[in-house]
């Protein structure tokens, strides 16, 4: 009789055998990978028999597998909080279920996008960036989790005292990770006005039937436009910052030229969904790494009308894919890259592993290779062509399996003793 462990308990080490290991620029078929007290201690075709008692065997059945995706940017907490305006649930019920979504994607490691923002029409505030920041902070890179979880500084430069506000938990951060948010009316990605304007109208009509004021982001538009202050002295704030921290530093939605000039000297690695071929072309020349979202390429557009991320990584300008709104897109996101023939399969899973580890220095994971921490996702395409993933697994734990999707040979007590010992969750 063959048991399946259940999702968050630690039977021991971890074997899985019949694999389509993708490694960093190939794929190898029948693949035999084994997990060592959370690390990846051999990737090749040995046979399986020879594992110890104490190692469960997960049976890939020719599934791909390959390492757990690391998510630089996603908007998902405040949903979960915040499922319709001002629901408010609790922080540690939304986060325990954001987690199992998120390792239902095949997700190992997520950088949560929290705003220091006062913006009342969206519901965010400095103080609750501050609370929910200290919160997720407490679980960095816990391996005990279903997903190691970090934060991604989504810092306004139009809040006063937002970066000042930001630093406790920015500093404290293993990955410490900022990037520079401005959405007033007028530039970025908010350039076209009118159209932002038609959006918002659409949105607000299908929520709640209600219309929406053009003058209310005509009026943000010239409060932005005629104050000269605010941006230059929060700029200098991050010159001052990066002068004596080692933080990683993104831009966002950059609409021209000087935008990623400006932020580049700052000290900017990162670029976070450039909206015109010339800001992405500039970011390129200047080796920034470029993030697109997943949910984009998926739609084969953008949501609010910018550019298509299919179109950006077709001419070399897109290294990684992030979930931004929509964790479930980043697997469908890779293989519909490789569908429309705009790189391979290991190329694609790389903007979802190598490329996000490298550019936040994270150094011990993001590919599957011997020494690499045992962050895993072993996903089935269907016959559709849509891939899901069926198991994945963190520091060679399983953190999530859909029932009836792997076989597994275990002793049934050391399985009882281990979901008895632990929980698994948030």
């Amino acid at each position: 009789m063959t048991t399946i462990p259940a999702p968050g308990t630690i039977p021991g080490d971890i074997t899985i055998v019949n694999a389509q290991a993708i490694l960093p620029d190939h794929i190898v078929s029948n693949a035999t990978i084994r997990i060592e007290h959370g690390i990846i201690v051999s990737i090749d075709h040995s046979d399986a028999g020879s594992v110890g008692d104490n190692t469960t065997v997960l049976d890939a059945r020719h599934a791909y597998v390959l390492p757990g995706i690391i998510d630089l940017h996603n908007d998902n907490l405040e949903h979960e909080i915040n499922p319709r305006a001002k629901a408010n649930l609790p922080i540690h019920f939304a986060l325990g279920n954001m987690e199992r979504r998120l390792a239902a994607s095949g997700v190992t490691t997520v950088f949560h996008s929290i705003s220091f923002q006062d913006q009342d029409a969206k519901g965010r505030s400095i103080a609750d960036a501050r609370h929910k920041a200290a919160y997720v902070q407490k679980f960095e890179d816990d391996p005990q989790h279903g997903v190691r979880h970090h934060i991604q500084h989504r810092i306004d430069v139009r809040t006063p005292d937002s970066i000042e506000q930001a630093l406790p938990t920015l500093l404290k951060a293993r990955f410490g990770y900022a990037s520079l948010n401005d959405h007033a009316p007028g530039q970025g990605q908010y350039r076209d006005v009118d159209r932002l304007i038609r959006i918002a109208h659409e949105q607000a009509e299908a929520r709640n039937g209600q219309k929406t004021d053009p003058e209310w982001y005509l009026e943000r538009m010239r409060k932005a436009m005629a104050d000269t202050e605010t941006v230059p002295a929060f700029y200098r704030k991050v010159g001052e910052m990066m002068a004596t921290t080692d933080i990683t530093l993104a831009t966002h939605d950059d609409d021209t030229v000087e935008k990623v000039q400006e932020q580049l000297a700052l000290g900017a690695t990162v670029a976070e969904f450039p909206v015109t071929f010339e800001a992405a072309r500039h970011a390129r020349d200047n080796k920034l790494m470029i993030i697109v979202g997943a949910p984009n390429i998926v739609r084969g557009g953008s949501q609010s009308g910018n550019l298509s991320a299919i179109h950006l990584a077709s001419r070399e300008l897109a290294d990684i894919i992030c979930a931004d709104y929509h964790s479930p897109s980043l697997l469908p996101a890779a293989w519909k890259l490789v569908d429309a023939g705009v790189r391979d399969l290991p190329a694609t899973i790389r903007m979802l592993t190598a490329n996000p580890a490298k550019a936040l220095n994270m150094d011990d994971r993001g590919s599957l290779e011997i020494g690499k921490i045992g962050d895993i996702a072993i996903v089935r395409v269907d016959d559709q062509g849509w891939p899901h993933c069926e198991t994945t697994i963190v520091g060679g734990r399983q953190s999530f399996t859909f029932a009836g999707s792997m076989s597994s040979k275990q002793d049934n007590t050391a399985i009882e003793t281990a979901i008895a010992e632990t929980s698994g969750v948030v």
